[in-house]
């Protein structure tokens, strides 16, 4: 969630100036110093929600995810009648804490905070959230911050991908990404909640959630594979083999690279970035060399036809 208009604190001099300095340094970019003032907010305004919910969103900006939990836990606990007002019956502060939560793998406390934000369905407890909420696109090493002082992860190029959403903060990605992400297939990712664009899924827009961070590292080795001689309907039997068994395949000559203004909103029919045409597929595959050898020599070997040159790229 992102921050809303500080209200200030009516005549009390202190808190409403340290604010108008934080807002300046924000302004600035001057990180140490905004940090500096977060800290002297919450000292002056103990009690104020908007003080740590705002530092909240300072910590969670600088990936300082167990501040960022502890300040959005005393955000929640202060989350008044008048603050529902202004958030429409929604806790804010309730959605950072299960982003902080989950990035330190701290299930019980992300269990409450959905809880406290309305998502439904989860119980109590310690365990892992492994629930099903749809599939998402997320996108990896976002080129453009969401926050004051926020430095997004960049582990290469930003890509577009879709992930299979397994908590409102957390995903595991479903294509093969290009290697000039670099991420793998079956990376877990921690997630935002702020829509960055819009993607199509079934004949709905979908939105597009900016990457906060790699939880986990599959390890999958990413491979390419050019194709000549194949159907869509071979391709898709060989998509189906591979995800049978928890490997990846994705058309990567079927990819539309947009720019960034159609990236970040909903990408429009006339604006097309279409991919040049080309009798060979160019295939991102996922996998250990042991598990796609036999699956591949299968496949090949059913269509004589069909032309496969495998590359193993890292």
């Amino acid at each position: 969630m992102t921050a809303s208009r500080w209200t200030g604190f009516g005549s009390r001099r202190g808190p409403t100036e340290v604010w108008s300095d934080w807002t300046a340094a924000d302004e600035a970019g001057d990180a140490k110093r905004a940090a500096q003032l977060a800290s002297e907010m919450l000292r002056l305004a103990p009690d104020s929600f908007d003080a740590w919910f705002h530092a909240g969103l300072l910590s969670k900006a600088q990936g300082e995810w167990a501040q960022s939990l502890e300040r959005n836990a005393r955000a929640v606990e202060l989350f008044s009648s008048r603050d529902a007002e202004e958030f429409d019956g929604v806790n804010p502060a309730a959605w950072n804490l299960g982003i902080a939560a989950t990035a330190l793998g701290d299930w019980a406390t992300a269990r409450r905070a959905w809880t406290a934000y309305g998502v439904q369905g989860l119980e109590s407890g310690f365990e892992p959230i492994d629930e099903n909420f749809g599939m998402v696109p997320i996108r990896l090493n976002p080129d453009q911050p969401s926050l004051p002082h926020q430095v997004p992860p960049s582990a290469g190029a930003a890509e577009v991908v879709w992930c299979w959403r397994r908590s409102p903060a957390h995903a595991v990605i479903a294509n093969v990404p290009l290697p000039e992400s670099g991420h793998r297939c079956r990376d877990v990712l921690l997630h935002d909640g702020e829509p960055k664009g819009f993607r199509r899924l079934g004949g709905q827009d979908v939105a597009v959630f900016d990457q906060l961070k790699r939880l986990e590292d599959s390890g999958l080795p990413t491979w390419e594979a050019r194709v000549t001689g194949a159907t869509t309907d071979d391709l898709q039997e060989l998509s189906d083999q591979l995800e049978q068994r928890g490997l990846g395949l994705d058309d990567w000559s079927g990819m539309r690279l947009m720019c960034s203004e159609c990236s970040h909103g909903t990408p429009e029919e006339g604006h097309h970035h279409e991919p040049a045409p080309s009798d060979t597929a160019r295939l991102g595959l996922a996998g250990h060399e042991h598990e796609l050898s036999g699956i591949l020599q299968a496949w090949t070997g059913s269509r004589p036809a069909v032309d496969l040159d495998l590359t193993l790229l890292w």
